[in-house]
């Protein structure tokens, strides 16, 4: 929030810059450096005054037998929407950000009616939904009870293993018997 409220001084000097360049006749530098001036104020106070917003009403991760939450707002997740937990991208048992691996991104995207800038992050992040860092709750301590409840929930036994929980096979589709030979 301090960086986005430093950056408001410099879009008030980028518009000052344009107005002097315009005075001298410089119209379209001095039109380019009024106007990215005026686009960086813009930002910088909606991104401050988003931030302080945060800052004011935290974000609660709710863990359930049957899925989780994240408060306020209304994104319920169930744990059979999700494949597995896990940040591929961290040095083991040190996860950085809180990873959740859905099963279908696509019907996720369209079940949970998301807006159009959580659909660019999911399909930013490959169909999966970041979690973020900033909680009270350690990552790794956060990740370790998702996937307990994971494993719990689709019956896999012990899930104090540090390995990602593996998804079960996709219900549905025709059983592979063996074909009986005809009698002769």
């Amino acid at each position: 929030m301090i960086l986005w409220i430093a950056l408001v001084p410099l879009g008030i000097f980028g518009v000052l810059l344009g107005r002097g360049d315009l005075a001298a006749g410089a119209t379209l530098l001095g039109i380019a450096e009024v106007l990215g001036g005026i686009v960086l104020i813009v930002y910088s106070v909606q991104a401050a005054v988003e931030d302080a917003r945060r800052l004011s009403v935290p974000i609660r991760l709710v863990i359930a037998r049957d899925g989780f939450a994240l408060l306020p707002g209304d994104l319920t997740v169930s744990w059979n929407e999700v494949e597995a937990i896990s940040d591929p991208g961290s040095p083991l048992g040190q996860p950085r950000v809180l990873r959740v691996q859905l099963s279908d991104p696509g019907e996720f995207k369209q079940r949970h009616q998301l807006s159009q800038i959580a659909r660019l992050a999911l399909r930013f992040n490959r169909g999966d939904l970041v979690l973020g860092s900033g909680m009270a709750m350690p990552v790794a301590k956060a990740e370790a009870r998702m996937r307990s409840q994971l494993a719990e929930f689709q019956g896999l036994g012990s899930a104090d293993s540090t390995e990602p929980a593996q998804a079960r096979e996709p219900a549905g589709g025709r059983s592979s018997r063996p074909k009986r030979r005809p009698k002769r």
